[in-house]
């Protein structure tokens, strides 16, 4: 381990050893504690309510409420149908309307305790298994199949199921592409209508990245996935990379095609924020992003600097999920080295790991000046299927970093 990240972490322990008492005697310090709650935490109003209660139990002051998942929503859209995870068990019921409002209910409940309520939505994933919605749910899938992304052989992107798929280890999306005008238009429409109609205080995206999951690459383009990647060779995109940049193909010019959808995907966060802050401008506009940019921009084309830089984005909250705790300080000492002028930072961090080690790890997040922590997620510390009962990570964590109150950085409620 090299010398200043031994410090950084002598620093921690130090740290770790008064923080406590210090959380308990300055409850006004400003310290974002957000915790993910994804839609598979909720069946019903009762659940959401819970969910609200612990949260504030827990101390937390961020609340990041997952309301959208694979092109369906958890509240009341013109746009998007309903999830069917509110009414069945199966797909089989996308867009029937499950006679409650989640988002209505969870931005009651969290307003009531004093909690922010930031909006949580996958971006671009649009659907997630083999067994499809009803073609007249008005899902995407049926909606607009020319709007998925395609591999480097022109394959439109298929979702993973290893339930049906012996050949598959994992379940996977499939994206919709950023290439794409339409998928850009359509989703400022939806987070638009979103913060027009709902009280929120954040909106927070999740997957606003081309993703790197999928191993499988068709026979004959084993070297164009592996130089440019695999995704997103739909036509639409092909054709306005030529048109603009003046390539005849991504294969001539690797780093322009590399660029052009990069920046596909800035617009779309250029897009969506100019649209949601005409009905909210002091909204903060998050996103759960890779722990180094440099990384984020190679692996994923996620160039979230340049996004905070330019004012599209408000905080970056990292993926940050490690056991070990000298990797999670390297990671956040290069963030905060690289990190705007405008924005803030918000190391995430696993609760899979137990207690002592999240401690650690919040420690780094303080000794390295970030602008507080982000646990993933929610059922590590509550078990949702036995009515929402404490689990012994939140009672650890209530008596060491989530001890004592904090305000948000930017917070109005708290």
């Amino acid at each position: 381990m090299r010398y200043g990240l031994r410090l950084v972490l002598i620093l921690v322990l130090g740290l770790l050893a008064v923080y406590p008492a210090h959380a308990k005697k300055k409850e006004s310090v400003k310290q974002v504690r957000a915790i993910w709650v994804t839609r598979w935490d909720y069946k019903t109003p009762g659940d959401v309510r819970k969910i609200m209660k612990n949260c504030e139990a827990m101390r937390f002051n961020v609340v990041l409420f997952q309301v959208r998942g694979n092109g369906t929503v958890f509240y009341s859209s013109e746009i998007e149908p309903w999830a069917w995870e509110l009414t069945s068990e199966g797909p089989e019921t996308t867009g029937k309307s499950p006679r409650w409002d989640p988002l209505k209910v969870a931005v009651k409940e969290a307003h009531k305790r004093g909690l922010e309520l930031h909006a949580y939505a996958n971006v671009f994933p649009a659907w997630r298994s083999q067994k499809f919605p009803p073609r007249d749910s008005g899902q995407l899938w049926w909606e607009h199949p020319d709007w998925f992304m395609c591999d480097a052989a022109g394959n439109r992107m298929i979702p993973r199921d290893a339930e049906l798929d012996e050949k598959v280890s994992r379940d996977w999306y499939s994206f919709l592409s950023p290439g794409v005008p339409g998928v850009q238009d359509y989703l400022a429409d939806l987070f638009e209508e979103l913060v027009e109609n709902y009280d929120i205080d954040g909106l927070h995206y999740d997957y606003i990245r081309y993703p790197r999951e999928i191993r499988e690459v068709a026979a004959g383009y084993e070297t164009r996935a592996k130089r440019l990647g695999n995704w997103s060779y739909d036509p639409v995109s092909l054709a306005r990379f030529s048109k603009e940049t003046g390539v005849v193909s991504p294969d001539v010019d690797p780093e322009a095609w590399i660029r052009w959808r990069a920046d596909q995907i800035t617009e779309v966060t250029r897009k969506i924020s100019e649209r949601v802050r005409k009905h909210n401008p002091d909204i903060i506009i998050s996103a759960a992003v890779m722990p180094e940019p440099g990384d984020a921009y190679k692996t994923k084309l996620q160039d979230y600097l340049t996004w905070m830089d330019r004012g599209y984005l408000d905080a970056a909250i990292t993926m940050n999920y490690t056991g070990d705790s000298g990797k999670f300080a390297e990671r956040c000492k290069v963030l905060l080295g690289e990190r705007p002028d405008k924005g803030w930072v918000v190391p995430g961090m696993s609760f899979g790991n137990d207690a002592g080690v999240i401690g650690e790890q919040v420690g780094v997040t303080q000794a390295l000046g970030a602008d507080g922590f982000a646990g993933f997620a929610y059922s590590n510390m509550f078990d949702r299927d036995n009515g929402h009962t404490a689990l012994p990570l939140a009672e650890a964590l209530a008596e060491t970093v989530l001890r004592g109150k904090a305000g948000t950085p930017w917070g109005k409620r708290r």
